[in-house]
């Protein structure tokens, strides 16, 4: 394995070294438009245009030759590799078949992803059908309020004493706060739910979205272990979001699931067709089992 990352790493400086760049001028040729175009040939074999958009689309008088360097260098390896007997290694000779293979399996499903279409009315139905339950429909619960991070209950408790005689919680935070916001006053605009959740936890959120504007909450344990003292300052509640700024992401999230699903389909048809041309070593069978019931216990 250490061989085969060290000539890995070697072959591809080599590939690399041509790749350096130059500058374009006035006198910088106009890049061929047409994609039969010869770039290259060794020994009668071309390398056209349209191959080296293929790998690079679009692609500039420089990047065409990189493209042109890495092409020629490629076949002039390969062809010392043969020379040296490595095309019959057999585990080269595994991943070079593998490595084919999978270049057309990878067209295909681009293919098959290419053919799904997400319709009008598919985007409308869905929002329709899920922007009360799905989050992602909706802008979030804004909280907005002040507070007070002590180390123990009976300062807490000392302080929200304080607070209910009279004194102005923000100034208070100034002096005895332990908080990273104490020198602004303890202060937190408009600070979403799940941030709230994962800065403090669930018990002060709780309190917060329970509480009215102005009411004073605490003592409460913090998630750090320390107690906060908090003043209830406004809130906006989740609200759902107009179809037309969530359309195109409800028809971005719904083409990834149909393009997941129309590839998980069209292999499982093809191992459906297959299934009696392949047989699976007992202990890969064994272990799927053993994956299956562990997944109905839970």
């Amino acid at each position: 394995m250490k061989k085969n990352a060290i000539l890995l790493l070697v072959v591809s400086a080599i590939l690399l070294t041509s790749q350096i760049g130059f500058s374009a001028d006035a006198n910088t040729p106009a890049v061929p438009k047409d994609p039969n175009t010869m770039i290259m040939v060794l020994d009668g074999n071309e390398l056209t245009l349209g191959q080296v958009n293929s790998l690079a689309p679009d692609a500039d008088l420089n990047t065409i030759k990189n493209v042109a360097d890495y092409w020629l260098n490629t076949q002039l390896l390969y062809e010392e590799a043969a020379k040296r007997g490595i095309d019959k290694d057999a585990k080269t000779k595994f991943q070079a078949e593998m490595n084919y293979k999978k270049s057309f399996a990878t067209a295909l499903i681009d293919q098959v992803q290419k053919d799904v279409k997400i319709s009008d009315e598919e985007i409308k139905k869905y929002y329709d059908d899920n922007k009360e339950t799905d989050p992602r429909l909706s802008e979030p619960t804004y909280l907005s309020f002040s507070h007070i991070n002590v180390d123990t209950l009976e300062k807490a408790q000392d302080i929200r004493k304080k607070i209910e005689e009279g004194a102005e919680i923000n100034e208070l935070a100034k002096t005895e706060s332990t908080a990273s916001d104490a020198k602004s006053g303890g202060r937190a605009a408009k600070v979403r739910e799940d941030s709230i959740r994962a800065k403090y936890g669930q018990e002060l959120l709780d309190a917060l979205l329970n509480a009215s504007e102005g009411q004073l909450i605490g003592p409460i344990k913090n998630k750090e272990g320390k107690y906060e003292i908090v003043r209830h300052e406004g809130k906006r509640a989740a609200r759902v979001m107009e179809f037309d700024k969530v359309k195109d992401q409800i028809k971005s999230t719904l083409e990834n699931q149909a393009k997941k699903n129309a590839v998980e389909n069209l292999i499982a048809g093809l191992q459906e067709k297959a299934k009696n041309r392949y047989n699976k070593a007992d202990f890969l069978k064994e272990q799927k089992t053993e994956e299956k019931e562990k997944i109905s216990e839970k």
